[in-house]
């Protein structure tokens, strides 16, 4: 459940978060399965070029070497020499290293590149195990040569002209003095050299020729090259996460502009319909975007001018039904002024009014549910504060109850001033002090309250009070119980804000009654 919540709280609330983020979220997504698809081939390709790179430089080196005198043999390694390669020059190469199928084929494709000698090259992969063997028998050639480990300026002395060439003397240089079995598989190649001029017998060119005669030819001395770098590059690079994040950023761009353009006609939608919600009645939506929005909007208009139209015949209709009760009602009133009983007399003109109160109530009751008040901003806070006053300063037991800060609320002033009014006449009616308190919602939107120390509503009544003319009283008697609109006006205005009223018990034992207005929509 606290998982759910978190994941609920991470997703995007609107529209167009939502399309950014599935976009990207498909992106993404592309980009690691291509990525994990591709990164066999690719790790696959990157290791061949690698070990290509390296082949091709020993070859090279090699034919260097042949066709080089052999006491500038010694510069020829010095240059060949890298940080991720050591290379010596050897009477005979470590044939007891293993042979496994990458080294035929890296040691067929050498031989290639070297035009098919008459010795084949011989290509190794060293383990990090193999390489550790490897550099103990290098310890032991160097003590059996009494080669010392610190004496690192007979490294190149010692060479010497046996059969027309120059040769080392010793071992040679250390292979592992630069490159760390740590970061193996390593590869030792091992290359025959046949300087050119020069045979294994000491004979002169001729007798050369005669060398690359299959079983006659040896080699006069093999290059041995040691190389590290060859090892699998990893799967997840630095570039392929740089690649997708600038594609995401790129692409997130891209979608937060379409998806802003696609939903600014529903933002113009949502305000148009929540503008009628609170008995506006605005100009047309505008029918463009795509082509579901143009239906949305189109329909929605169509509403709009049906609802407006009802509400202006039913105004209409209101104000007719008021002229034709009034004509009767006064001449009702006029042929009751000829009655001679004055006790009778009395009591047609008391009904008689009583008919007008409520029809006038009724009227009333009825224009506010129309809502034809225009709606404009105001500052509500100060609007009830000086409503409150009027009363008070005619010695009515009321205050107004806030924090002084000014709070522009776009509404239909008339229709809250009533409102508001009917529930203050009613707790001060019922009431002998009567408090008004206006705060902010958690929402954005406003709370006014209304308390009394009155006797309050049972609880199971307090949703009848709001239907017109239920009147808690049973008797007829308008000054203590009203006609029974009162609440019904007060809920009708606010309700056409958009609000609604609620009634609880007060703290002081009487009647709270709270009007909530929600926040403006943006």
């Amino acid at each position: 459940m606290k998982r759910r919540s978190f994941i609920s709280r991470l997703w995007p609330q609107t529209l167009v978060g939502q399309l950014v983020l599935l976009i990207l979220g498909a992106v993404v997504l592309t980009h690691v399965v291509l990525g994990l698809l591709l990164a066999e081939e690719r790790r696959d390709a990157l290791l061949s070029e690698r070990r290509g790179g390296a082949l091709a430089r020993v070859a090279a080196i090699s034919r260097i070497l042949a066709a080089t005198p052999s006491e500038n043999w010694r510069d020829v390694l010095k240059v060949g020499q890298s940080p991720q390669s050591i290379m010596r020059l050897v009477d005979n190469p470590d044939n007891s290293l293993p042979m496994s199928d990458i080294s035929y084929t890296l040691s067929e494709r050498l031989n290639q590149a070297l035009d098919g000698p008459a010795v084949p090259a011989r290509v190794h992969i060293l383990s990090e195990d193999d390489c550790h063997a490897v550099e103990e028998r290098e310890k032991k050639n160097r003590k059996k040569h009494h080669d010392d480990d610190d004496d690192d300026k007979d490294r190149g002395k010692d060479w010497r002209k046996e059969n027309g060439y120059y040769r080392q003397g010793h071992v040679g240089p250390r292979f592992f003095d630069h490159l760390d079995c740590v970061a193996a598989p390593l590869m030792q190649i091992s290359v025959p050299i046949f300087p050119v001029g020069v045979t294994t017998d000491g004979g002169a060119d001729g007798a050369g020729a005669a060398a690359s005669a299959p079983g006659a030819a040896k080699p006069v001395v093999w290059l041995e090259a040691r190389i590290n770098g060859v090892a699998p590059p990893p799967r997840v690079v630095l570039q392929n996460i740089l690649r997708i994040t600038i594609s995401a950023i790129l692409i997130g761009l891209i979608a937060f502009f379409l998806a802003r353009r696609m939903t600014r006609s529903w933002a113009v939608l949502a305000q148009a319909a929540d503008r009628v919600g609170r008995g506006d009645y605005p100009e047309p939506v505008p029918e463009n975007g795509p082509i579901e929005i143009r239906r949305a909007a189109k329909a929605f208009n169509r509403m709009t001018a049906r609802l407006k139209r009802f509400v202006e015949d039913r105004t209409r209709m209101l104000a007719a039904i008021s002229h034709d009760l009034r004509t009767p009602i006064t001449s009702l009133r006029l042929r009751a002024e000829f009655v001679e009983d004055p006790e009778n007399r009395s009591r047609i003109i008391e009904t008689l009014n009583e008919m007008e109160q409520m029809v006038e109530a009724a009227m009333t009751f009825a224009r506010e549910e129309t809502a034809n008040e225009a709606t404009r901003k105001i500052d509500i806070a100060a609007l009830i504060e000086a409503a409150v006053e009027d009363l008070a300063e005619t010695g009515r037991p009321i205050r107004f109850l806030g924090d002084g800060e000014p709070r522009v609320y776009p509404c239909r002033p008339l229709s809250i001033k009533r409102a508001l009014g009917n529930l203050i006449s009613n707790a001060l009616t019922f009431g002998d002090q009567v408090e008004v308190l206006l705060k902010p919602a958690d929402d954005g939107g406003i709370w006014i309250e209304v308390s009394d120390d009155g006797p309050g509503i049972p609880s199971d009544q307090r949703d009848q009070v709001f239907e017109p003319f239920f009147r808690l009283e049973s008797s007829r008697n308008r000054e203590t119980g009203g006609i029974g609109l009162g609440l019904a006006i007060a809920r009708t205005a606010i309700r056409a804000h958009g609000g609604e009223i609620y009634l609880e018990d007060a703290p002081s034992g009487g009647l709270l009654a709270r009007i909530y207005l929600p926040p403006i929509a943006h």
